[in-house]
């Protein structure tokens, strides 16, 4: 079975797509990544659309996000209103954080059983989750998560002794690129075909998450068999918008057939499509396989942001992405249904 076989008859089983997503990646050759040609991740602004509102300028960069979703499924976005400064800052405080004493980390450690939200707090080095694999990851992030039920409040925190202004840099942040995502949803509707406010009904209370991933130089000896800094995976999201401070992360061409380096674009998001809406557009758009590493003698930091509908927004086969000779390859289904919820969400 493939991630593209379902029966709309049968009820969506979110464990049997993240099986069949594993067995998927486990099987995908990684050996061999090339360096990214002009044109392969394309560079979107957005600068003037977001400080006009013009509807011509929206549509123009709504064809480009159109064909970069079919093609790459990749691409770097600059012009947002994100404060560079405090893109600095969450790198900074990204840095400082992993820096700290392993016992104050551990004190907000993922998942522990006195603390009733899963999913969010500091993820140790040698994970084997999200995503969840057979081998560990090379990698130490902490992660914070809002939905319909969840604020900034309900995540673990340091205290502030330990480093002071921790929490009110990631909030700000958060709500920073949250409202970048906002401003992303009419860009997408624009794109495929629909009214630029036709997604603003499903992210009245989006899903997201946000990481702040460090990966270190890799050590000459390596625990648990860990292969990547990050695993091969693709997202489970409706999109993700990403930060990285140095190379890394590696993309999968469909175009060019191979593994590719993605550049580094100062201050620039990489966005990618995820699952939830390739299956929401019909496979019109690529979710697209990537993983990290890191080669350097310096640590790498990374902070992407998954974003996603409301969790009980049910997400069903676009009008624009279905009609005779396309019917819908998926069950209508919500976040909250979803195999992001399989892999320990």
């Amino acid at each position: 079975m493939t991630t593209d076989d379902f029966d709309l008859e049968v009820p969506f089983d979110p464990e049997v797509k993240e099986r069949a997503l594993r067995a998927e990646s486990s099987a995908w050759d990684v050996s061999h990544a090339v360096a990214a040609e002009p044109g392969d991740i394309p560079v979107i602004d957005m600068a003037t659309w977001i400080a006009t509102g013009d509807a011509v300028e929206l549509a123009r960069i709504a064809e480009q996000v159109n064909a970069a979703c079919q093609t790459a499924g990749f691409f770097q976005l600059t012009g947002h209103k994100v404060s560079v400064d405090l893109i600095a800052e969450m790198f900074e405080m990204n840095k400082r954080f992993h820096g700290l004493p392993l016992g104050i980390k551990q004190q907000v450690r993922m998942d522990r059983s006195d603390w009733p939200i899963t999913g969010v707090g500091y993820l140790p080095m040698y994970s084997r989750k999200l995503p969840s694999r057979d081998k560990a990851n090379l990698n130490e992030a902490f992660l914070v998560k809002g939905n319909r039920d969840l604020s900034l409040a309900d995540s673990q925190w340091i205290g502030d002794e330990y480093l002071p202004g921790f929490r009110s840099t990631v909030e700000r942040y958060v709500d920073a690129v949250n409202e970048l995502a906002l401003q992303m949803l009419p860009i997408y509707a624009v794109a495929l075909g629909l009214d630029p406010d036709f997604f603003a009904p499903g992210f009245d209370r989006p899903s997201w998450r946000l990481r702040m991933t460090h990966y270190p130089p890799v050590p000459e000896t390596l625990e648990d068999d860990a292969d990547f800094g990050i695993a091969p995976h693709v997202d489970t999201t409706f999109f993700t918008l990403l930060l990285q401070n140095a190379a890394g992360l590696m993309i999968y061409s469909h175009q060019r057939g191979c593994w590719i380096q993605a550049p580094v674009v100062p201050d620039a998001f990489v966005v990618n499509t995820g699952e939830l809406l390739k299956q929401w557009t019909n496979d019109r758009y690529l979710s697209v396989r990537h993983f990290a590493n890191n080669d350097a003698a310096e640590s790498r930091y990374s902070i992407p942001f998954f974003y996603n509908a409301a969790a009980d927004y049910p997400m069903e086969c676009l009008p624009t992405c279905q009609g005779p000779g396309n019917p819908p390859k998926y069950p209508t289904i919500s976040y909250e249904q979803s195999q992001a919820i399989a892999q320990g969400e």
